[in-house]
């Protein structure tokens, strides 16, 4: 796997206010949120650069700023499964931490430009362990995020590809959102398919159907959700 230029960079202002708003962050203190940016570091990858390898020793949870992360896993046969792509504001690793793991059980790969925060692991587990208002608040946090995986399970195993492509779209834009919207892929269109367990050809057979349907309109990466209410509709009767 090619290692790409990653070029360390400064916590500037635009930063900082992203990591404040971070699920893991935002109930702390300001004395507390002090010690963690102090620890911290920002990375601005280029696309199709390794953050970490799956196997290697965790060191750092991290949380995308801009750009795009792919989570990936190598199977056996050597296949590259990709299990999850990180959108800004997202973070990642973090359930290694807590679990009690050392190692990162998947690789993470940048599928556009990225810029990625790394906070220390070791010092963040100190901090949350000194406080019980921490440590429920992330109980919390991490109780959505299991039901969210345990729905994501059920989307990828019992659904059509027409379903899961759907329901990927719409996850990108507000539960209220009901007029017309638009949205760029960060990740290439193969990658998204290995995302939510579909073939390529699927993924793109799918996507010209919906556009004939008039449903949404393609341009590159860019997807213009046209008739977001019966998109919706389209996975309710799925259900």
């Amino acid at each position: 796997m090619a290692t790409k230029k990653i070029e360390r960079i400064k916590l500037n202002g635009a930063i900082l206010e992203v990591m404040r708003e971070c699920v893991l962050l935002q109930s702390m203190d300001a004395e507390q949120f002090e010690q963690v940016a102090e620890t911290a570091h920002a990375k601005k990858l280029q696309r199709g650069a390794v953050l970490f390898e799956q196997g290697s020793a965790l060191t750092d949870i991290y949380l995308l700023v801009s750009g795009g992360i792919k989570l990936q896993r190598l199977a056996p046969n050597g296949d590259e499964k990709v299990l999850e792509i990180i959108r800004p504001g997202q973070t990642f690793a973090e359930a290694v931490l807590f679990s009690g793991g050392s190692k990162y059980p998947v690789s993470a790969i940048s599928v556009s430009p990225s810029v990625v925060v790394g906070i220390q692991a070791e010092s963040y587990l100190k901090l949350i362990n000194s406080s019980n208002a921490l440590c429920i608040n992330l109980l919390s946090k991490l109780s959505q995020r299991l039901h969210w995986m345990v729905n994501e399970v059920d989307r990828l195993t019992l659904h059509s590809a027409n379903y899961r492509l759907v329901s990927y779209l719409l996850s990108h834009i507000p539960e209220d959102q009901h007029d017309s919207a638009g949205l760029v892929l960060v990740a290439p269109k193969h990658v998204v398919a290995s995302r939510l367990s579909i073939k390529p050809e699927t993924l793109s057979r799918t996507l010209k159907a919906l556009s004939k349907q008039g449903l949404i309109r393609l341009e590159g990466s860019s997807i213009e959700l046209v008739d977001v209410e019966k998109l919706r509709e389209l996975i309710t009767l799925e259900v």
